[in-house]
């Protein structure tokens, strides 16, 4: 179960980071409903490719993790402190899931907008879902 479950996470975190490479790279699908946008459709913040790409390096170390928590990877220290990432991993999703309390996540006041409903049914279920089994994957392993 255990090996099936990192293999799935480690997919995600990978076309995650596949697609924040698309967009650092120029691409434009999807992105229209991935930034927050306040009530009179302003996006929150415009992020820079840097950061875009930064989030993408993040993602594909995530997978590194995964995979080297089951063993597909080695990796030159202690399998503790692969646990101790899958942790932070688990704490990173389910502060995203919690939110800033007023446009993302579980939370949030400000549901109208496209981004919103997103995160309402995709983008939060997606963050409890990755802290969630990355905590019982460093638990169990």
């Amino acid at each position: 179960m255990e090996f099936i479950l990192s293999i799935v996470i480690a997919n995600i975190f990978i076309l995650l980071a596949l697609l924040h490479l698309f967009w650092v790279f120029g691409g434009q699908w999807g992105i229209s409903a991935t930034i927050p946008t306040d009530l009179n459709g302003r996006r929150l913040f415009n992020p820079g490719w840097q950061g875009t790409l930064l989030v993408a390096i993040g993602l594909l170390f995530f997978a590194l993790i995964n995979l080297s928590a089951i063993g597909m990877i080695k990796v030159p220290f202690e399998n503790r402190y692969v646990l101790y990432g899958m942790y932070v991993i688990s704490g990173i999703f389910f502060l995203r899931f919690i939110g800033d309390l007023k446009y993302v996540g579980i939370f949030k006041k400000y549901r109208q907008s496209v981004f919103a409903s997103r995160d309402t049914y995709i983008y939060s279920p997606l963050s409890l879902f990755l802290s969630l089994s990355n905590g019982l994957l460093a638990v169990l392993l």
